[in-house]
């Protein structure tokens, strides 16, 4: 074997070992993206629950009761959050951009809801639910 050779199997050698840490870095690269995206649907979704369930303890106490509620995380700016309570189907409907990407979650309310909607931002953390009675009927709605 001549010094050529060698230097060949050692060429050969090195370019096995670069590609091995380039596919390792894309795969960990890639797995971080994935664990992100996981982490903010998981706190859009938890949000949504915890709206759900706060519109179901205003309605419990009654009218004129109000309940402050605000993003329990932090958004960038450029970011939003938008919670909408629609009558037709009593539904919660919670859209989210966060990082570039759009989340939606639709939460099943127990209670009777009011149409209303309101729109979270890096500046604006927070809304209230409030108890109204209409028409003889409870309904729980948003105010910014």
């Amino acid at each position: 074997m001549g010094r050529g050779q060698l230097s060949l199997d050692i060429l050969f050698a090195m370019l096995l070992v670069m590609l091995t840490i380039t596919n390792i870095v894309y795969l960990s690269t890639s797995e971080v993206a994935h664990a992100e995206t996981l982490d903010s649907l998981a706190k859009v979704k938890t949000f949504s629950i915890t709206v759900r369930d706060h519109a179901a303890k205003v309605y419990a106490v009654g009218e004129g009761f109000r309940k402050k509620v605000t993003l329990p995380f932090t958004i960038a700016s450029g970011d939003s959050v938008t919670v909408t309570f629609n009558s037709t189907g009593n539904r919660i409907v919670i859209n989210a951009s966060i990082g570039g990407k759009g989340y939606s979650i639709v939460q099943n309310s127990t209670v009777p809801l009011m149409d209303s909607s309101v729109t979270l931002d890096d500046s604006k953390r927070d809304f209230w639910m409030v108890a109204n009675v209409t028409g003889g009927e409870l309904y729980v709605k948003i105010e910014p």
